[in-house]
């Protein structure tokens, strides 16, 4: 009797459909490790890698009085898992947060525990420590902040205390994200030589004139700013959603070589454009006058009534420090409202001290480009405007909508088609 051939495991998982079958259980970090097994590994990861296209949250929020020693492995954790490699991740934390520092797991543990110095990290840097080189960071802090856990049963406002929330995102082709920082001082000085900041902020954009900007989100880390700069970044880029506020620190990547403001340190603004020709958005903005759940849910409804895939969209919620529990009475109200409208989308945000933004309430008929607008500007086209000469506070004839508020809260969702 002939015996049957055993296959060692190597041989095995050097077939395409096995190693297949194994790779695509794994995490878009294990893939890499992987993927200098063999060719036919990389070849795998690589397919793997480029087919998957899902965004992930990540949400953790401690007592005041709670250790922060579980935090750093537990943001290391949900990075590993990840099963997209991110592009941009947008972060959220509260300022008593990004005060602290934070412990470091460490593999080596010394004979002397006591000889041993704990290894701290801000929040900051950590973060830049365990996300990809190529990753955008783009996050800051203020005294609340709004947060959904990864299975998105839970959205919850965190109102001082020690929190932290994160929203990753893939690279999507014909997708990008586009940021730049600007010196409002510098902006004012402009103001005052020219009555104009917009030739300035042409400057220091990093958008190239062709691209559809569909929106542009600001933050603002100084409390004086000259509301000029919001029109003006209406102008330049026509037709773009502006939403944003006022945090208390600004988090972002290694600075950039390229931008003057941010070798300085000197930015006190950060601008985030999205372009592409599949984005669509469409933002709403409860107004102080609204005290009750059933009032949220009427405002939100309009936010429903723009269509938008839910599945493929996530939302930002920036609100006024005296909204909240202080405001309704309760917790979470306006937060939970958009869970029960959204189930499938993920919202995060801040509580911040001043809101930016205005309703843009487009109705998407269809995934294409077709629509109809009840309740927005009328804009000629979303591409980056070239009227450079025209002046933001004198030349422009459309009316411009009211960007800046108090004691409210923007809703904004970005969606992809």
């Amino acid at each position: 009797m002939e015996h049957a051939s055993i296959l060692s495991p190597a041989v095995v998982l050097n077939i395409p459909v096995i190693a297949n079958l194994v790779l695509q259980n794994l995490s878009a970090k294990s893939l890499n490790t992987c993927s200098r097994v063999c060719s036919t590994w990389n070849t795998i990861a690589k397919s793997l890698k480029q087919r998957r296209k899902s965004m992930s949250c990540f949400f953790a929020d401690y007592d005041e009085d709670e250790s922060l020693d579980g935090l750093a492995a537990e943001i290391m954790s949900a990075v590993q898992d990840l099963r997209t490699e991110p592009s941009v991740l947008f972060m959220y934390c509260t300022s008593q947060l990004f005060e602290q520092q934070i412990p470091l797991p460490t593999r080596h543990q010394m004979r002397h525990p006591r000889a041993s110095k704990c290894m701290l990290s801000s929040v900051g840097d950590l973060m830049r420590k365990v996300i990809p080189k190529t990753c955008k960071l783009l996050a800051a802090s203020s005294d609340g902040i709004v947060g959904t856990s990864k299975d998105l049963k839970r959205t919850a406002e965190v109102e001082s205390e020690l929190a932290l929330t994160c929203l990753f995102l893939p690279h999507v082709e014909g997708v990008e994200f586009f940021t730049f920082n600007v010196d409002i001082y510098n902006y004012a000085n402009q103001m005052d030589e020219t009555h104009s900041g917009l030739t300035y902020l042409t400057e220091l954009s990093t958008v190239p004139p062709d691209k559809e900007v569909k929106a542009v989100f600001f933050f603002c880390d100084e409390p004086f700013c000259p509301p000029e700069i919001g029109y003006s970044l209406l102008q330049l880029y026509d037709g773009a959603v502006i939403a944003g506020g006022y945090v208390d620190n600004l988090i972002t990547s290694d600075p950039d070589p390229h931008d003057p403001a941010s070798e300085s340190g000197s930015a006190s603004m950060m601008c985030v454009a999205l372009c592409g020709p599949q984005v669509r958005v469409a933002s709403v903005v409860i107004k102080e006058d609204i005290h009750r759940p059933e009032e949220v849910e009427r405002i939100l409804k309009q936010l429903k009534d723009c269509n938008l895939p839910e599945e493929r969209s996530y939302a930002f919620m920036f609100a006024c420090l005296g909204r909240g529990k202080g405001h309704y009475g309760s917790e979470n109200v306006e937060s939970s409202v958009f869970r029960k409208m959204f189930p499938k989308t993920p919202l995060l945000g801040f509580f911040g001290n001043g809101e930016i933004g205005f309703n843009f309430l487009q109705k998407y008929q269809t995934e294409t480009s077709d629509m109809t607008c009840d309740n927005c500007p009328t804009y000629p086209s979303h591409r980056n405007s070239t009227s450079n000469n025209v002046s933001i506070l004198g030349g422009m004839t459309k009316p411009l909508p009211k960007l800046y508020h108090a004691y409210t809260t923007i809703v904004c969702m970005v969606s992809l088609v």
